[in-house]
């Protein structure tokens, strides 16, 4: 049916009135109302309309549609079709607006293959410079040239329109991220995310999470010392609650009721689903299924991994989990790839549950598993500003776990101005930078710090500058410390502080109280070492302070056990550990506590065992208990309350009537 030039006029003023918001058709609209003029003068007589006219008509019809529908990838296709139709600066301007509607909605691999789509870049400059510079950095990224990207974008000449502002911050968040420098990237998100309205601001929250779950906590706490920016400052302040004090992200959000996050409910959905952290992929496994042990056979590995493994068998023995579970060994080699190979393998043989692999430069060879496979529980936490594998849960007896508990134990005794005494090697550094952060974060004071070299045996210069000590130079030797300091950590190994004790008695402290690592005590009972530690206390596996216990301790029977086992009995209790958390992963995901041979067992949400820990302290050459009168954990962790669920069963020794794991209710 001919189509008439009166139907014509009106359909073409109604299109263009109805998309007024695209620029390019403003001089079209001009020409349609001239059009109508035109028309009512001749009388409307028919006239026919070109295939062109008719496909352009077509592709505005879909614009207007995905733009009615809120369909931004069907918008930005419509938009490329249009331009097809179009020439010269119309559509230049057409292929500008389809690549921001895309960054607009976040879609960037979108933007990117619409970059490589267009045919008009050199018109752009003539358009508008500063949205052809936004657009030239997405093509260098569609290059894989990332660092040309973030140069074109960052030298935009000022002013910047408003959505241009926006576009430039998106951008730069993004492919600093892509570039690994994720700190930078949450930083131009923050920024970008307080110019959005609510439903945008999420999902730029949701990116900037994502990029902090990169950082390491160290990093997390300079930066934040760095920062003059309070939103920024507040994102980086959350993200390392969340990491170590995961029970007062409440709190967080009643101090900050102004800050992003908590204004647009950011905290609200951490503290229900946590679907940021490491755990949010895990599921129950079949309580049934096999349950996969990875340890590494090598010789520098073989007395550790046995040890782990006689605790495993113990609690298969001791338990009902061996009627339950089929459990099997596999070499899990000390390399990346060999991780992965006995994964494989113990995915091929149905494993449900993977215990392992122990050495930590394997755990990032775990990345990327797949959905349906088995759940892993790493016995070893990553390496040094290496993130956790996204699904994989982390057990291990790591210094820095026990450097956060000594730092919150010191607060609970009311020690809120201490002193640092730290060796020069791996152990003390991790163990003194995790509890310095910690100490801090929870408002108390470092008042003063030395640091001792590996194999140093004469603290005499090192410990009276620590401790201001004087002296009078004339008569007896009677030094006076500081009144200042309320307590000292100690963060070295079982021989070394063997030697620093006894030489803060020498000095002057010997009525400071100090506290150590778990690993200052063997589990041995070596009276002749251990009186040399005189009034140290460290955070301890329950099971280990049954040596001083007389026999009716309730994991007297699993210490004597330990004992006959090997010459590591706290290995021994954490491999017992290990495959009771294997058994119980139902009740770690369900909020549960595990309660165990090494402590109260937690899963957080970034997929961390918390062991909460016994207390001990070396008195007359024996670790005896401290704080409870039994030695058993307490009830709540003094890092953070346990959850438990409503109800979950006991797991019993069969036949003697005594709970070696229970699981708290």
């Amino acid at each position: 049916m001919p189509i008439t030039n009166c139907q014509l006029a009106q359909k073409d003023l109604t299109r263009h009135m109805s998309s007024t918001a695209d620029r390019t058709y403003a001089r079209t609209i001009r020409t349609a109302l001239a059009t109508v003029a035109l028309m009512a003068m001749a009388g409307c007589a028919q006239m026919a309309v070109s295939p062109q006219e008719a496909q352009r008509s077509e592709a505005q019809m879909r614009v207007d549609q995905a733009r009615a529908d809120a369909d931004p990838v069907a918008l930005t296709s419509a938009q490329m079709e249009l331009s097809r139709t179009l020439t010269g600066s119309e559509r230049a301007e057409q292929q500008l607006i389809a690549i921001e509607t895309a960054i607009d909605a976040l879609e960037l691999e979108l933007a990117r293959e619409l970059y490589q789509q267009t045919d008009t870049r050199e018109q752009w400059p003539r358009i508008d410079r500063r949205r052809a510079a936004i657009a030239d950095g997405i093509g260098h990224w569609a290059d894989g040239d990332v660092d040309r990207a973030i140069r074109t974008i960052t030298n935009l000449p000022l002013p910047l329109a408003p959505e241009t502002e926006r576009r430039r911050l998106l951008l730069l968040g993004a492919l600093n991220v892509d570039k690994g420098n994720h700190l930078d990237g949450a930083r131009f998100y923050s920024a970008l995310g307080e110019q959005l309205p609510d439903a945008p601001a999420e999902q730029v929250h949701a990116r900037l999470w994502d990029a902090l779950a990169n950082v390491d906590t160290r990093q997390l706490a300079q930066a934040s010392e760095r920062t003059t920016d309070p939103v920024f400052g507040g994102w980086l302040e959350l993200a390392r609650d969340y990491r170590q004090r995961p029970d007062r992200l409440s709190g967080w959000a009643d101090a900050n009721p102004d800050h992003p996050a908590t204004a647009t409910g950011f905290v609200e959905v951490l503290t229900t689903t946590g679907p940021m952290g490491a755990i949010d992929t895990l599921r129950v496994p079949d309580r049934h299924g096999p349950i996969a042990v990875l340890l590494p056979e090598d010789e520098r590995y073989r007395g550790i991994s046995e040890e782990i493994r006689r605790g495993i068998e113990y609690a298969r023995e001791a338990t009902s989990l061996g009627s339950q579970r089929d459990l099997f060994y596999l070499d899990s080699g000390t390399d990346g790839m060999s991780a992965r190979i006995a994964l494989e393998q113990a995915a091929n043989r149905g494993a449900s549950v993977v215990i392992g692999p122990l050495v930590k430069e394997q755990i990032s060879a775990l990345g990327g598993l797949p959905a349906d496979g088995p759940v892993v529980i790493a016995l070893n936490s990553p390496p040094d500003g290496e993130r956790l594998p996204r699904g994989i849960i982390s057990y291990s007896l790591s210094p820095e776990q026990d450097a956060v508990s000594v730092a919150n134990r010191m607060l609970a005794d009311g020690h809120q101005r201490v002193g640092v005494f730290a060796a020069d090697t791996r152990l003390g550094q991790r163990a003194r930078n995790a509890f310095v952060d910690e100490f801090t974060l929870q408002g108390g004071e470092i008042l003063d710090e030395a640091t001792f070299a590996a194999g140093q045996t004469d603290f005499s210069r090192d410990l009276p500058r620590l401790l201001r000590m004087q002296s009078e130079e004339d008569g007896p030797f009677q030094p006076e410390i500081r009144s200042d300091m309320d307590a000292i950590f100690v963060a070295a190994g079982a021989d070394e502080l063997s030697l620093v004790a006894p030489q803060l008695d020498y000095f002057g402290a010997d009525d400071l109280p100090r506290y150590a690592l778990s690993t200052t005590y063997s589990g041995n009972r070596d009276p002749r070492s251990d009186s040399d530690k005189q009034g140290t206390i460290i955070p301890i596996a329950p099971m280990l302070l049954a040596g001083s216990a007389g026999p009716g301790h309730p994991m007297r029977l699993a210490y004597e056990r330990a004992q006959l086992a090997g010459s590591l009995p706290r290995l021994f209790a954490f491999g017992a550990d290990a495959a009771m958390l294997a058994a119980h992963l139902d009740i770690l995901l369900d909020g549960g506590v595990v309660s165990g041979l090494t402590g109260d067992l937690s899963l957080t949400p970034v997929g961390v065992i918390e062991r909460n820990a016994a207390w001990g302290q070396f008195r007359d050459g024996m670790l005896r208990p401290y704080g409870t009168e039994s030695g058993l954990p307490t009830t709540d962790s003094p890092v953070s309350p346990v959850r438990r669920p409503a109800s979950a069963p006991d797991t019993t020794a069969p036949g003697s009537g005594e709970t070696f794991f229970r699981i708290v209710e």
